[in-house]
């Protein structure tokens, strides 16, 4: 590509950054698009956040994707916040226009586009979501499927007080709308009786655990959709048990893609080719 003194720059920062794919998809993308854009993975320490900011003010940036741990930190050095992003209390995308740096958080988003292909014609409000983990990303999915308008979702983890906090923010919000469960075999079985979708959000699959699942195969349904935010290896040991007896399977690839595209779309205005995105994902990971 030739770069110019025109040439949007864009990034995504973190630490650490070398595994990110976003650089793959955007750089990707933008060449598609026929966008004059550059995409960088910029390493940064929580301490030199503000000054990379700073910096990014000064530049021809068009705005940055967050990963981990500045999704929170970040906010405070925005000028403004979209109002999901606020109540999530974390952002994962910026976009730098006319001097003003907004903050958004499309995780949440992400889930729901590629889940809404998986459920076929069930009505979101007769949904209720079983999502095994508390951490971030946990907490922006569990948010935006509140907002969304589902029946329920119900967060179960190890730490219970954990997820009765992350409940009790949802419910303040969206009264109702969330559920705090531990992971009791008794509490995971009456759970899995109401969830039409079981969403893996905790580490369990990943790298030294790929043979370890966080919910025992004996309380998993074929009915259920069995979705594992996972997305290396692309068939955890939870996706494996559900295919045994039956259940649909989907792993965390399309979540990531689609949180990507709506970045690009807060950006240049174009919501790109799904398949494009997601050949371009997965040469990444090849």
């Amino acid at each position: 590509m030739r770069i110019s003194v025109d040439t949007k720059i864009y990034a995504v920062i973190g630490d650490p950054i070398a595994q990110s794919l976003s650089p793959q998809l955007h750089n990707g993308l933008f060449k598609e698009t026929g966008v004059d854009a550059l995409y960088l993975p910029i390493a940064v320490k929580s301490e030199d956040l503000e000054k990379l900011v700073a910096g990014f003010r000064l530049m021809n940036f068009g705005g940055f994707n967050i990963t981990k741990p500045h999704k929170m930190e970040i906010m405070k050095y925005l000028d403004r916040l979209d109002p999901l992003a606020v109540k999530i209390g974390a952002v994962n995308t910026v976009v730098y226009r006319d001097g003003e740096m907004v903050g958004y958080n499309t995780d949440g988003f992400g889930f729901i586009k590629s889940l809404e292909s998986k459920i076929g014609k069930v009505p979101k409000e007769r949904l209720t979501i079983l999502i095994l983990g508390c951490g971030g990303a946990v907490k922006s999915v569990a948010m935006a499927l509140a907002d969304w308008g589902i029946k329920k979702v119900i967060i179960a983890n190890r730490t219970e007080a954990k997820a009765e906090e992350l409940a009790h923010q949802i419910n303040e919000s969206w009264p109702g709308q969330a559920q705090a469960i531990g992971m009791a075999p008794d509490a995971l079985k009456k759970a899995m009786d109401e969830a039409t979708v079981v969403v893996n959000g905790t580490s369990l699959g990943m790298a030294d655990t790929a043979s370890q699942s966080p919910l025992p195969k004996a309380l998993l349904k074929k009915e259920a959709l069995v979705y594992d935010m996972i997305y290396s290896p692309s068939v955890t040991q939870l996706m494996k048990d559900a295919r045994a007896i039956g259940a649909q399977i989907e792993n965390g690839l399309e979540m990531l893609l689609y949180q990507g595209l709506l970045a690009f779309e807060l950006w240049t205005g174009i919501f790109p080719d799904p398949v494009v995105g997601k050949k371009l994902l997965e040469e990444g990971i090849k």
